[in-house]
């Protein structure tokens, strides 16, 4: 069977759009009958990456799967008549799966943020004490840095922040704490973001706190794991990981996990599953 994914990014003339990468791009890498979607040509099977095409979607009659990655309902997003015309959703959380099976008896499949390994081929080497941890990110989404501040000037650790635009914390930490944090900006690019990670040596993941977060899959957890990067999400952690051998078993038990549980082809072998379970329906 082939099939296309129209992805969020195409529909928005964007590029570099980590859903579309992680949960689009990916696919298509390790999927020889999946293609990114061409309008006008015939599929078997067409999945509707954060792209809310009704027209398309009433009018085409193969199999039609839409797949959520946020929780972009609150933008005003026609999910509810998606929901009529399509056979299944896909998203990344059983909590956003909860919520779509509130809303529809049609299959609701959480299929993870997984990982191209490829993608993450480098790797840390760990060496002495901690100097520095790295948080990465939208810009909006610093907020949650404030939390850390406390511990970082008490640990002596610098801060490299890789985002999509300039932050600068100097002042914010200042007003919090009395004192500068020494911090770092780098400009995210997906050539080159694995290889920043690694300069650092812990990735550092404080919780995010606004109603929505909730929403949020691990997928950069899983990423800093999937180069050997320890993350951190609070005092205590950023204080077990100052220690070369605490991140040196930390990473290699979460590399294991990432091996098992969250390569990027496993994704692919559930959609697959779920486009013949659909198909078997349809007779």
């Amino acid at each position: 069977m082939t099939g296309g994914i129209l992805l969020f990014e195409k529909i928005h003339n964007k590029r570099d759009v980590a859903s579309s990468r992680v949960r689009g791009r990916w696919y298509i890498k390790y999927w020889p009958e999946l293609e990114e979607f061409v309008y006008g040509k015939k599929y078997d099977f067409v999945i509707y990456q954060k792209a809310y095409l009704l027209d398309h979607a009433k009018n085409y009659d193969g199999i039609k799967i839409l797949d959520i990655a946020d929780s972009d309902w609150t933008e005003g997003q026609p999910i509810r008549e998606m929901l009529e015309y399509i056979d299944a959703i896909t998203c990344p959380t059983e909590v956003m799966a909860d919520l779509f099976r509130q809303m529809t008896d049609k299959p609701v499949v959480v299929i993870p943020d997984r990982q191209d390994l490829e993608y993450c081929k480098v790797k840390k080497i760990h060496k002495g004490w901690a100097k520095e941890v790295v948080w990465h990110g939208y810009a909006h989404n610093s907020y949650v840095l404030g939390q850390a501040m406390p511990a970082l000037l008490r640990l002596g650790l610098n801060l490299s922040i890789i985002s999509n635009e300039m932050i600068n914390l100097k002042n914010q930490s200042e007003a919090v704490t009395g004192q500068s944090l020494n911090e770092r900006w780098t400009k995210w690019n997906v050539d080159t973001f694995c290889q920043e990670l690694i300069k650092s040596d812990i990735c550092l993941m404080p919780p995010a706190y606004k109603p929505n977060d909730r929403f949020k899959s691990n997928n950069k957890t899983t990423l800093a794991w999937a180069i050997g990067m320890p993350v951190a999400a609070n005092a205590e952690e950023l204080e077990k990981f100052m220690d070369e051998n605490e991140r040196i078993n930390e990473s290699e038990k979460n590399l294991k996990i990432v091996k098992e549980k969250f390569d990027i082809r496993q994704s692919v072998t559930q959609l697959r599953e779920l486009i013949e379970q659909i198909k078997k329906g349809k007779k």
